[in-house]
């Protein structure tokens, strides 16, 4: 069974990692079945859906030992999850802080060529809803990432 990181939102769904038995080939499997559990070595590795493999290989006691998945995993989350998922929300954050750039440029623009107010209005709530989702979502990752102390 994989594991997400779901303290980023829904972009922590996009990354299910998992401890890959490593074969007698030198190939992984997450499956274990009769004839991969003939062909494995003793070891996992950190493995993940989007393609990404650890660089340590954990030795195992037993064909399911809970202990080196755990350390699989621990690799997976520190030195690729955790990293890729912090830079997509330095990456949400800015296209934030974009957002909110745009709409006080447009607040400010009242030349003669500008288009009427209530369209200028309409694009503005626009771009306010999507200002808002996005600061709302960051909001959501953060406070699962950092709760605050209640009482």
């Amino acid at each position: 069974m994989g594991r997400f990181l779901t303290s980023y939102g829904r972009a922590g769904y996009e990354h299910e990692g998992y401890a890959a038995q490593v074969l007698d080939d030198g190939s992984l499997t997450s499956e274990h079945s009769n004839e991969t559990a003939a062909r494995m070595i003793g070891q996992v590795i950190a493995a993940c859906d989007c393609g990404w493999v650890g660089t340590t290989r954990y030795p195992t006691r037993e064909e399911c030992d809970e202990a080196a998945e755990e350390l699989a995993l621990q690799e997976w989350e520190h030195n690729h999850v955790r990293p890729v998922l912090e830079q997509h929300q330095r990456a949400q954050t800015t296209r934030l802080q974009r957002l909110l750039r745009e709409l006080a440029d447009q607040l400010t623009t009242t030349g003669q060529s500008d288009p009427p107010l209530v369209d200028r209005l309409d694009r503005i709530l626009r771009a306010l809803d999507k200002a808002t989702q996005l600061a709302h979502q960051l909001r959501e990752q953060a406070e699962h990432q950092h709760p605050t102390q209640k009482g």
